[in-house]
């Protein structure tokens, strides 16, 4: 299409477009999924090209907004995608219209019984309240309570795009409107407790959903209410579902980068919430094998906030490490390759030297030839090369495992 425009056929008289636009009519309408995903393809790439008229994009706005009305989450979810790209391109016809889309997804989400549409809503409000924020404050409202259905909904992937959606949406208050902006957060956390209140496994997810937005976009709102995130994040880490226990080990560090002075002098039980969630989370990476990988990582970003006071838990976390690691290779199962829990504690590793610097040395020496255990893999090249950076005195030792591979 560029090709041709260069050469003086623009517009509708640019043969590719011409024929490309005249398969669209035919894929978007398609009853195979595949044809349907070939149209978003072509339509995302359409996108890419910065001089298209406004007639053609107002016929890929169409196209996009048929493809958004089907029946298959996979083909929603790649138009929405498509959609994002057009509002982050500011395209007028589509910033222009992008009250009449909210609108259509409070429908959705309000009476729709169809899951693909709801979600799809779900989908369209994050693109809309991330790259529209100018034109939908008004909007802020209606949208932050629509969201509280799918955020107790039974499927987590609802769950979690509404999560995403709250927050996007969360973005669209102004700092500077307080009082409006403590209506919206208040609101929001009585929404948290009657959450709680449900006592479900997907209330208490979503509780846990609606704080980790609070403290991420809440700003100084949620000062007022750690002592009571802190106490849930305690109360709810040891709780049965998997889901709902990974999204209170997320909660924890969150609480960290809130305010990490609270963190290490809120007492929760006579002792800090520090060394509640660390003698709690080292326990955890050692005793559970599905928790290990989130654990690792909530240690890792504690050690991010609390540099200093973290230093008594830095050697049972490297000792927990290398136990872990030791395990991992004289398994029977063991393999070669870079799986979710090795990936994370090189990532911990690569944190940890950020955070600690050579601090860390001293527990290295028995880590480094356990981490290449884990097989050749991006993560523990990125890990090696932060490691070297930081804790300089680790260089000549990883150099010399590297020529020994």
């Amino acid at each position: 299409i560029s090709d041709a425009e260069a050469g003086g056929k623009r517009g509708e008289e640019n043969p590719v477009y011409a024929e490309l636009n005249s398969r669209l009519r035919r894929l978007v309408s398609a009853p195979n999924i595949q044809d349907r995903l070939a149209c978003a393809a072509i339509l995302s790439a359409l996108v890419d090209i910065d001089m298209l008229e406004t007639k053609q994009k107002m016929r890929v706005m169409g196209q996009l907004g048929s493809l958004l009305k089907t029946s298959d989450m996979v083909v929603c979810t790649e138009a929405a995608m498509v959609f994002k790209k057009v509002l982050r391109k500011r395209w007028p016809e589509a910033i222009n219209s992008a009250e009449k889309e909210v609108n259509l997804c409070l429908e959705w989400l309000g009476n729709e019984r169809s899951e693909v549409r709801r979600m799809t809503a779900l989908l369209l409000l994050e693109a809309l309240c991330q790259e529209s924020t100018a034109t939908l404050y008004q909007y802020a409202t209606k949208i932050l309570t629509s969201l509280s259905p799918p955020l107790r909904d039974n499927k987590l992937e609802m769950r979690l795009a509404a999560a995403r959606a709250l927050g996007a949406c969360l973005q669209l208050v102004p700092k500077q409107d307080q009082s409006p902006r403590n209506v919206l957060l208040n609101y929001l956390f009585e929404e948290l407790q009657r959450d709680q209140q449900l006592g479900t496994a997907e209330g208490y997810h979503a509780s846990l959903l609606r704080c980790q937005e609070l403290v991420q976009y809440g700003g100084m709102f949620m000062q007022a209410h750690l002592g009571q995130a802190s106490e849930m994040a305690l109360k709810l880490k040891d709780h049965r579902d998997p889901v709902v226990r990974k999204a209170a080990i997320c909660l924890l560090p969150m609480l960290a980068r809130y305010s990490p002075q609270d963190f290490t002098k809120y007492t929760v039980g006579g002792e800090s919430l520090l060394v509640r969630s660390c003698s709690f989370l080292i326990a955890l990476a050692r005793a559970s094998e599905r928790d290990r990988p989130t654990s690792f990582l909530a240690l890792a970003h504690i050690s991010q906030c609390c540099n200093i006071e973290f230093r008594p838990f830095l050697e049972p976390t490297t000792r927990a490490i290398r136990d872990v690691l030791a395990m991992r290779a004289k398994s029977r199962n063991a393999t070669s390759e870079t799986d979710e829990t090795a990936t994370a504690i090189l990532r911990t590793i690569a944190i940890l030297a950020t955070a600690m610097g050579p601090a860390l040395t001293r527990y290295m020496r028995d880590i480094l030839d356990l981490m290449f255990t884990t097989g050749l893999s991006e993560a523990l090249c990125d890990s090696l090369t932060v490691v070297e950076r930081e804790v300089s005195q680790l260089q000549p030792a990883i150099q010399d495992r590297l020529l020994d591979m």
